[in-house]
């Protein structure tokens, strides 16, 4: 007998539905089947997969159909051919159906199951969930057994209380009755059903009688849980599926509040001590306050500053006492991200530190020749965290719970950070150079700030953004006269027809711009105004400004370049129409007292034979360039040069990671010409340069140049080493 639609039951025929693509189900009747066997599909040894199976005994029923089944069939190995029949090979003898493909939806077949199988079915079910969760199921065949859970399962109590914590798992509490201790799989239905692993207890409630009692537990999903939008969790039972719903009028409580809601209940919990141990670490999360000065024992902290570096991390200032060792490890937490910081920041002398707890009787043991309590430490994120996400220090304590230190990190760019830190720091000291290899330089390492943009444009006079040629003048937030640029670029009749972009710091810009807009009309100047936002240095003006026109070419000047003659545009512009049009040309840059200041950038060789990057000439007065010949060098300044914009776009523009623009440039002259964009310097072209510095600090100079030179270095060094020379003079 065959049913004309449903379940099979001549013993002959099986009726196949997809789960899903990875997985079909076969429904039948025949003799007793093991818990798994090998099916062969069309009869072939190739298309044989191995089937979990789950039956029961069916009464009266001739013997060799006596149990039904259920087999879940892997189907990914198998060919998309037309599937017709399926050789069952047991332990007994090997029986073959013939398949039949009539089209039927998975709950219509489940439903003929639930007729035939009769009491069996809540056993059917559970055996098919079992196996259908086997591994790692995906989001499709979770739906499935969701919906086969909700046929399933029956409901048993209310959550009435839940909350995220920081480190992504929910709690929640309510009341069940024989709900599972210990560690459970659940299913957390919200959006959409989601796999998690509950710890969970019980405990004394007196207003539930002996029938059922009060539930706390953490689950944890394999992905993230919101529990504002939890429905329901369904959870193994002694005997079968069961929910426990969330109640209607729940407590959702803040993550900062939820290890209190646990505290409330930990002295009425009945749980193995693993469980309860889970239990009492999440009461005694990070719920806002400082725990460490609370602390029975010599361990106190203190920060100084903590600053978020957007695109990159954390950096933090501080000081920690342990005198007898307590502190097992400090990390940062933000969020799920977990850095431990004892493990490589900065230690630094802190005299003050021990001063201040000199006098304090739970500090007697200290010694008071040591000092090294102060650290410095950056710390990396994946994600810049939101302004309102807990950002806080946790410190394991040797036989005790965790204790905490709260940070109220300020946003700052990288060169914001430093300029705070640098100055305080003795360039001579280990101190120092312990801080570029660890903090400083990973902290640019993995920096990925934003570029500056445009915020505002204004145009003086008929300014053609499409022209031939457009200067660019890069103007950063230590200029203190742009009138005398823009002068000069008005009196020069090769640059007062050109069109010319003006760009830099919206802040600066500000005070500065009206009269830049009135000199620009004054000189009657083609000029275009861009306010910047995230401007640091000339270079990001600079790129702002090329941004601001489609030119063919284009000649880049930081605002700190004056020319020293008329028409030296009109010279770089030649010797780049001289060479293709294809190349980054610059001229000589020399300080207000005539010496040389930059006259190429080149590459030497040292003791060992290795290869570096020299700015040639540099202090020398320029009567040491009478003879000198225009010249291929290994990279031109981008501070005052000519060359094609969409060499500069197609390589992306300067690279973020530097403090000053020095590295900047070099950089960028680096990646023009590994994208073959060579670099030319004309020596007989002069220009003048004052360097520049957005610190007064004597330390901040040195320090923050040889951070530069540790981060290009560990970009470049490598390539440098295998470049060729090009220190011979080009006509």
């Amino acid at each position: 007998m065959t049913e004309q639609h449903g379940m099979p039951l001549d013993g002959r025929t099986v009726v196949a539905a997809l789960v899903d693509e990875g997985l079909a189900l076969m429904v039948g009747v025949g003799n007793a089947l093991p818990a798994t066997i090998d099916i062969y599909l069309n009869s072939q040894s190739d298309a044989k997969v191995q089937a979990s199976i789950i039956s029961w005994r069916r009464h009266d029923a001739e013997p060799d159909n006596a149990y039904g089944f259920v087999a879940l069939l892997p189907m990914k190995d198998v060919s998309a051919r037309r599937l017709k029949t399926a050789l069952f090979r047991g332990a007994g003898k090997p029986r073959e159906y013939r398949i039949d493909n009539r089209q039927q939806r998975i709950e219509a077949v489940l439903s003929s199951v639930a007729d035939q199988s009769g009491p069996a079915f809540a056993t059917v079910i559970d055996g098919l969930i079992e196996a259908l969760l086997a591994g790692d199921p995906d989001k499709k065949r979770l739906s499935k057994v969701a919906a086969l859970v909700q046929s399933a399962a029956r409901s048993n109590g209310f959550i009435e209380v839940l909350g995220g914590l920081e480190e992504g798992d929910v709690y929640i509490q309510g009341w069940s009755s024989g709900f599972p201790t210990g560690r459970t799989r659940v299913i957390a239905m919200a959006d959409s059903p989601i796999l998690a692993e509950l710890t969970s207890a019980d405990f004394q409630r007196d207003d539930l009688g002996d029938e059922a009692s009060g539930v706390t537990g953490l689950m944890l999903g394999d992905k993230p849980i919101n529990p504002k939008k939890l429905k329901r969790v369904y959870f193994r039972g002694r005997d079968t599926w069961y929910s426990i719903e969330v109640y209607q009028h729940r407590v959702l409580v803040a993550p900062p509040d939820v290890p209190a809601h646990i505290r409330s209940v930990l002295d009425r919990v009945r749980a193995p001590e693993k469980i309860l141990h889970t239990l009492k670490m999440a009461a005694h999360r990070f719920d806002g306050r400082d725990t460490v000065s609370e602390l029975d024992r010599p361990v106190r902290i203190g920060i100084d500053f903590s600053l978020l570096i957007e695109g990159s991390g954390v950096l933090i200032s501080g000081w920690m006492l342990d005198p007898d060792r307590a502190v097992k490890d400090v990390s940062l937490r933000v969020g799920g991200e977990v850095v431990r910081i004892d493990d490589h920041w900065t230690r630094q002398s802190r005299a003050d530190v021990t001063d201040a707890f000199a006098n304090d009787p739970m500090f007697s043991g200290m010694n008071p020749a040591r000092n090294n309590h102060g650290f410095l430490v950056f710390c990396p994120l994946d994600v810049t965290p939101p302004s309102d996400q807990a950002t806080y220090l946790e410190l394991g304590i040797t036989d005790a719970f965790p204790a905490y230190c709260p940070l109220n990190p300020t946003r700052a760019s990288a060169r914001q950070a430093l300029s705070r830190v640098l100055p305080s720091l003795d360039p001579r000291s280990v101190t120092a150079s312990n801080s570029i290899e660890r903090q400083f330089g990973p902290m640019l390492q993995a920096m990925t700030a934003q570029r500056p943009y445009a915020v505002d444009i204004h145009d003086i006079g008929d300014f053609d953004e499409d022209a031939p040629v457009t200067l660019v003048v890069g103007v950063d937030d230590t200029i203190n006269d742009i009138g005398v640029t823009i002068a000069l670029l008005g009196l020069d009749s090769a640059t007062r027809h050109l069109p010319i972009v003006i760009a830099g710091p919206v802040e600066s810009f500000d005070q500065v711009g009206s009269e830049i807009l009135r000199l620009a009309a004054f000189y009657k100047l083609n000029t275009r105004i861009v306010f910047a936002e995230g401007v640091e240095d000339y270079c990001d003006a600079l790129e702002v400004g090329v941004d601001a026109t489609n030119s063919e070419t284009v000649g880049l000047v930081s605002a700190h370049i004056l020319p020293r003659d008329d028409g030296w545009f009109d010279q770089l512009h030649a010797a780049y129409i001289k060479r293709g049009n294809k190349v980054l040309v610059s001229p000589t840059i020399l300080f207000e007292d005539d010496s040389v200041r930059w006259a190429g950038t080149w590459i030497n060789s040292n003791a060992n034979g290795g290869q570096y990057l020299s700015d040639r000439y540099v202090g020398y007065p320029c009567a040491v360039l009478a003879d000198a010949q225009p010249s291929e060098v290994s990279a031109g300044t981008l501070e005052c040069c000519i060359l094609p914009r969409k060499a500069f776009k197609d390589s992306d523009g300067f690279t973020r990671g530097y403090i000053g623009p020095a590295e900047k440039s070099l950089d960028l002259a680096l990646k023009l010409r590994m994208a073959g964009t060579p670099s030319y310097w004309i020596p007989d072209v002069e220009v003048l340069g004052s360097e520049q510095s957005i610190s007064k600090a004597p330390a901040w100079e040195e320090l923050s140049n040889r951070l530069d030179r540790w981060a290009f270095d560990r970009r470049w060094s490598l390539v440098v080493s295998n470049l060729r020379s090009h220190n011979n003079a080009v006509d």
